[in-house]
């Protein structure tokens, strides 16, 4: 393999490339680029060829990318020059959970048989001990940096990844997904990991169930406020807030405004 083709990633590119986070990307290697020829027009060259190499063979530059440029480029009344792609072809893009591509039955039967949820006449519930040793964990991961949340997510999920704490939350760069949660989603998947896993589920799928259980959220996990349903914007790239916009259905925090969960499209 060559070193053009390690640095690929086709899942950000070609038919999957979303033109708004190009575009953002483009724009802020031309902009860094101009800036530092000015004091050396040599080393500007480098930022403006690097970066557009980066942007072409890898998709975008700026971790984090998919949370925030689609709404950039919307906020600017850009959003109808730029086609999103095809959402079905990439569904990472919405860069909001540490999914798996996992049979969802395989995984409901494994949280069911670890005694994590347990199904009642009006439902499914988390059971009492895993709750409690879910929310302890979260007390625990709410004390730390960014940095040491960081390194929590990097320890936690089952594969090999690039992880680092970027624009408010945590980009993952994996062999098989990029994404970039919020701060409190990471919290929250993290202790997931660790309790799920800790009760014999096998770790592939106790990462597909960390996005659903922030389904059971009663505390917020980053300021340990209450979780309400509430309603935000709904964006391909996801959301930070409570108060972009009231259209979609969200589980968030009364006292911070952190998004913990967003309910899928009817």
């Amino acid at each position: 393999m060559s070193v053009i083709d390690s640095l690929r990633r086709p899942e950000h590119t070609g038919e999957n490339r979303c033109l708004p986070c190009t575009a953002v990307n483009v724009a802020l290697v031309v902009v860094v680029g101009l800036a530092v020829s000015v004091l050396s027009p040599v080393a500007g060259l480098v930022v403006l060829v690097g970066g557009a190499l980066s942007v072409y063979l890898r998709g975008y530059v700026v971790p984090g990318t998919p949370s925030f440029a689609p709404r950039l480029v919307a906020a600017a009344g850009l959003a109808g020059v730029f086609d999103h792609g095809d959402e079905g072809s990439a569904p990472d893009r919405r860069s909001e959970s540490l999914d798996a591509d996992v049979d969802p039955d395989a995984m409901l039967s494994a949280l069911l048989n670890a005694g994590v949820l347990v199904e009642e006449a009006d439902g499914l519930f988390l059971t009492d001990d895993a709750r409690e040793e879910w929310e302890s964990t979260m007390a625990t991961l709410r004390k730390t940096t960014d940095e040491e949340l960081a390194e929590a997510v990097a320890n936690a999920v089952p594969f090999e990844a690039t992880v680092d704490a970027e624009f408010d939350g945590i980009s993952l760069d994996g062999p098989s997904m990029s994404v970039w949660i919020s701060r409190p989603q990471a919290i929250a998947d993290v202790a997931t990991l660790y309790a799920v896993v800790e009760r014999g589920v096998d770790p592939t799928l106790a990462l597909a169930a960390t996005e659903p259980m922030r389904m059971f959220v009663e505390v917020c996990p980053d300021c340990g406020g209450p979780v309400e349903e509430t309603t935000t914007r709904n964006c391909c790239g996801g959301t930070a807030g409570l108060y972009d916009s009231p259209e979609h259905e969200v589980l968030g925090c009364a006292d911070c405004g952190a998004v913990v969960y967003e309910f899928p499209d009817e």
